[in-house]
């Protein structure tokens, strides 16, 4: 709402106040706002200002050298208006009706008992002054109506301007109590009022029945004739406890803080109210003089002060709702364009993913397609790899057995030939006395036998045939030892490991070449092989420390060593790894499965890639 100077003036809406706009932006409900120290809208809840201070002044101000300069006056008789009396008191009769109507409207949004109280007032005082009017002598009748005698208004008046100062001291007392309104906020607020109501139009009628029936119960105010009045002693006394009463109402507001714009308006109402009193009941001589009439607009003008201000209020709020309507329909048809552009986008979004859909689809086809062409080739290559395994391993197996079968041959046949033929030599020689000159044929003989065992142990050592693995590794350890005086150390586990074929054999020729590539280049004081049988494969560790390479190094071209390595270990679906740099050794693993073994995973990986599952190059 406007400040209430700026409702006067028509200036721009203070920036302290929340505009509806933002209060429904924030999606704020009305028991929050009422609530939040920040979101007061309402006069009753809404702290003064220094413009609001101003405007109170300055009206306290005017009424106040009004009073001073009509005072000295106040006994002057006036000529008799009759309707003066109706029409001031119709007046003053909607005034408070009105304002009663906005408070009871403010307390359903604030459920605030002090707002109620205030109300109340507002009703008993148009209810009061509905009585005063119709029992006021002159008007309707020469007595006044509802049984009125001479008494009756003046005693109505004392009612009606004793309880509203009484109503503004309990509404001082009650103003403020947030605990109270957060206790009451979710009761019906349409039983208070009624009940407000109702009990104002009680007092009302007490009021009028005492002023009525029990008319000789009251001390006489008035003296003389019924229409030309003189006021008499009980008169003052009765007006200056009235006044007191009005005085302590104003002391109260003035002492209850903090203030509302309501409260400093209600401080402007007692203090017209004190005027009012003054004239009327004090400065005046009798009826229709200056003070008469003085004291009845000043009336008229504390009827209206607040309902003025409460009325500038809901014009301000129902200017804010009319603006807050006029955004939220421009919102809304903003909000429904970007409805439109975004279904439009949302249409285009679709087309678009149908359109990629359709492809990805038909991409999503063709690299199916591709995959099961992949597969059947995979599928081909790793049954070529299988028949290339199976004849390797065929040959393999067949070059064995030449081997042993000539192995055998010179072994049986060629060195038992040359053994013969020496010790026929050696007869001779002895008979014939020929040892000298025979003693370099001889010499030739025994190295023929010794390269014929040599050879024929190395084209198939008859002791793997005949005695098993751990025998021929035996025999291989020492051959190493006398033939290259390296320090070769076997460890075998179990030591009755025996092996089938093909693995015995595949075992025996890796041991075979890892000596031999040891003796040609590893430059080395020492070796160590390590065979060990696990439950589902063979495990074979051939380590030195001699100089060994770089692997990231390429391998020379007739260099087949390791390649011979590898393909060994392929032949039987077996895994070779080799560790090695310079200046530290090398380690070679080997990895054979067993017979039986749950090893067709690795196998299928040799197969598929040799170069990283049957054995990884150097």
């Amino acid at each position: 709402m406007k400040p209430v100077g700026v409702a006067f003036f028509g200036s721009k809406i203070s920036p302290r106040i929340p505009t509806i706009n933002a209060l429904a932006t924030t999606g704020a409900s009305v028991n929050e706002l009422t609530t939040g120290s920040d979101s007061r809208v309402f006069l009753s809840t809404l702290p003064p200002g220094r413009r609001e201070r101003r405007l109170a002044l300055a009206v306290v101000l005017i009424t106040a050298v009004a009073f001073i300069c009509a005072a000295p006056f106040a006994k002057v008789q006036l000529p008799r208006v009759w309707a003066f009396i109706p029409v001031y008191e119709s007046a003053v009769i909607v005034c408070d009706l009105l304002t009663a109507a906005l408070l009871i409207g403010q307390h359903r949004i604030l459920r605030s008992k002090a707002l109620l109280v205030l109300a109340t007032g507002y009703l008993l005082t148009a209810f009061t002054a509905t009585a005063h009017l119709l029992t006021f002598p002159g008007v309707f009748s020469d007595t006044g109506w509802l049984g009125a005698r001479s008494q009756s208004t003046a005693w109505l008046y004392v009612f009606w301007h004793a309880s509203f100062p009484v109503v503004i001291i309990v509404y001082a007392w009650l103003k403020g109590d947030a605990a109270q309104m957060a206790t009451h906020r979710e009761r019906a607020c349409a039983p208070a009022a009624f009940g407000a109501i109702a009990l104002a139009a009680l007092v009302a009628v007490a009021f009028a029945l005492l002023a009525t029936r029990g008319y000789d119960w009251l001390p006489q105010q008035l003296s003389g004739p019924p229409l030309a009045p003189r006021y008499t002693v009980a008169h003052a006394v009765v007006l200056t406890l009235t006044w007191s009463i009005s005085l302590l109402a104003l002391a109260t507001l003035l002492r209850r803080r903090p203030h509302s714009v309501l409260d400093l308006w209600l401080m402007v109402v007692m203090c017209a109210w004190l005027f009012d009193i003054t004239f009327a009941g004090v400065l005046n001589h009798s009826r229709f003089d200056l003070g008469f009439y003085a004291g009845r607009i000043y009336s008229l003008c504390a009827a209206s002060f607040v309902l003025v201000m409460l009325t500038l209020e809901n014009i301000d709020l129902y200017a804010r709702v009319v603006q807050s309507l006029e955004s939220e329909r421009i919102e809304r048809q903003r909000v429904q364009l970007q409805t439109v552009q975004l279904n439009e986008a949302n249409a285009l979004l679709e087309h678009r993913v149908a359109s990629r859909t359709a492809a990805l689809t038909e991409a999503n086809r063709d690299l199916v397609n591709e995959v099961l062409e992949r597969k059947r080739a995979q599928a081909a290559l790793q049954h070529s790899r299988e028949e290339l395994r199976e004849l390797a391993s065929i040959g393999t197996s067949a070059r064995e057995q030449e081997n042993r079968r000539i192995a055998r041959e010179l072994h049986d046949e060629l060195c038992q030939t040359l053994a013969a033929s020496r010790l026929e030599l050696q007869l001779v020689a002895e008979r014939k006395a020929l040892s000298a000159e025979l003693a370099p044929v001889n010499s030739l003989l025994d190295e023929a036998v010794v390269a014929t065992r040599r050879i024929a142990a190395d084209l198939r050592p008859l002791v793997l045939d005949d005695l098993g693995l751990v025998a021929a590794a035996e025999w291989l350890a020492q051959n190493f030892r006398q033939r290259h005086g390296i320090e070769c150390e076997l460890i075998i586990e179990p030591p009755d490991l025996d092996l089938e074929e093909p693995q015995a054999t595949a075992v025996f020729r890796i041991m075979q070449e890892s000596l031999t590539n040891i003796g040609r280049h590893a430059r080395a004081s020492r070796a160590t092989l390590s065979l060990t049988r696990h439950d589902d494969h063979v495990s074979l560790v051939v380590q030195d420390n001699g100089v060994g390479f770089d692997l990231s190094t390429p391998r020379k071209l007739n260099s087949f060593g390791l390649s011979g390595l590898r393909e060994r270990a392929y032949l039987v679906a077996g895994e070779v790894s080799i560790r090695s740099s310079p200046g530290h050794g090398t380690s070679i693993d080997v990895r054979i499965p067993l017979p039986g073994a749950p090893a067709a995973t690795r196998l299928d990986a040799a197969l598929l890639h040799p170069e990283a599952g049957g054995a990884r190059r150097p």
